[in-house]
């Protein structure tokens, strides 16, 4: 499919073509170039898939709104939500397809493109007066942008830090088509701003309600929930978009972070080990999510786990840890605080008796940052070594 894709622009005069395998590589790539044209598979085979590079690019403004993207899938079910998500691609082909319909749809996108070329260049800039004039003329001359033009001037309202009227603006759009679930969305966005929670709350969930798969809302709804201080709320939008999309490591380490706030330590143990599995051997795997996860097993345990199941676990993230963080004597001392802790937590007193000893001696040698006088005797009093 690859080279096929590689040989339909070729043969449309392009010649600057860049082919990943990866999910995770072309994110990489998107993020350090800068691409007019992305082609992308839906199913990449991987921890990352089609829909995750979209949506990764498009929030961090990688891939600008005057880049072309089109997802190849042979999911028949895409074509379902496509025209719900809160990302879209500007066009999708479902594999088959003969390189007659290639072209037709990629010349049609190329015609969009080049009607929004002054109100992106706009967006680029944060030019929002621009934006709104922009999106006023497109949808004087092309009618059939009608959804596209309204999306934007209300992005430009509500960057303008004008949240009265941008609500306004979605209402009214919500008043003549009660199911685009964006236009929900932006209301819910200025009644957070405006101070209204419960209301904001509750276009959220008709977000959601309308499009299962405009993740954003639900980040948004636990902003909200956690603003509210119901923790437990926040946790619940966070399972919830991870049976959505479980490959997030962000989503997954949050839902940990809540779930460790309320003592769900079950709950966090899962999650964290989730972002450990999506960001392993990647360029996002830090030493801190093993920390989390090693924090998490130890209050498991103290709260009655089976210490036997966890000890397992506890022990492969430790040894990870300790690969990746080997070269920062603060991850090295962090790895035997943690380590002692969970043996004082099994009542494994011998055991944290040498793995104290063992992290006093690379303290020494200058492999793991030194405790104050005041850490030491906490740790050796409770050791039983003063």
């Amino acid at each position: 499919m690859r080279i096929m894709l590689k040989s339909l622009m070729a043969s449309m005069g392009y010649a600057k073509i860049d082919v990943e395998p990866s999910g995770q590589g072309a994110i990489k790539r998107i993020l350090e170039g800068r691409y007019d044209i992305v082609l992308s598979d839906y199913n990449l085979g991987g921890s990352i898939d089609g829909q995750q590079i979209l949506e990764v690019t498009r929030k961090t403004y990688s891939l600008d709104h005057s880049t072309i993207f089109i997802m190849i899938t042979a999911d028949t079910a895409y074509e379902a939500v496509v025209s719900v998500l809160e990302y879209q691609p500007d066009s999708y082909l479902v594999k088959p397809f003969p390189p007659e319909a290639f072209f037709r749809r990629f010349n049609r996108v190329v015609q969009q493109k080049k009607a929004f070329t002054k109100l992106n260049e706009a967006r680029k800039k944060q030019h929002w007066d621009e934006v709104q004039e922009e999106a006023k003329h497109i949808m004087k001359h092309h009618p059939n942008y009608g959804s596209l033009c309204l999306k934007s001037i209300g992005e430009a309202l509500y960057s303008k830090g004008q949240y009265k009227e941008a609500k306004t603006h979605y209402m009214l759009i919500v008043q003549r088509h009660k199911n685009l679930a964006w236009a929900h969305f932006g209301i819910a966005q200025c009644e957070l701003k405006l101070g209204a929670i419960a209301a904001a709350i509750k276009n959220l969930e008709q977000t959601i309600t309308l499009s299962r798969h405009f993740l954003s809302a639900y980040d948004l709804l636990a902003d909200a929930h956690e603003m509210l201080e119901d923790y437990a709320s926040a946790q619940a939008a966070m399972k919830s978009v991870l049976e959505v999309s479980p490959r997030s490591a962000e989503r997954s380490k949050r839902l940990g972070d809540l779930s460790a706030k309320i003592q769900d330590w079950e709950t966090a143990e899962q999650a964290y080990s989730r972002v450990i599995r999506v960001s392993r051997d990647t360029a996002n795997e830090k030493v801190d999510m093993y920390y989390d996860h090693l924090q998490a097993i130890t209050a498991l345990i103290a709260s009655g786990a089976d210490g036997k199941k966890y000890g397992e676990k506890f022990k492969r993230s430790l040894t990870r840890l300790r690969i990746i963080g080997k070269a920062s004597p603060v991850a090295v001392t962090n790895s035997f605080r943690i380590e002692v802790q969970q043996y004082v937590t099994r009542n494994h007193m011998g055991e944290a008796i040498k793995s104290w000893q063992t992290w006093n001696r690379l303290i020494k040698q200058g492999k793991a940052s030194p405790l104050t006088e005041a850490q030491e005797y906490t740790l050796k009093k409770r050791l039983g070594v003063l």
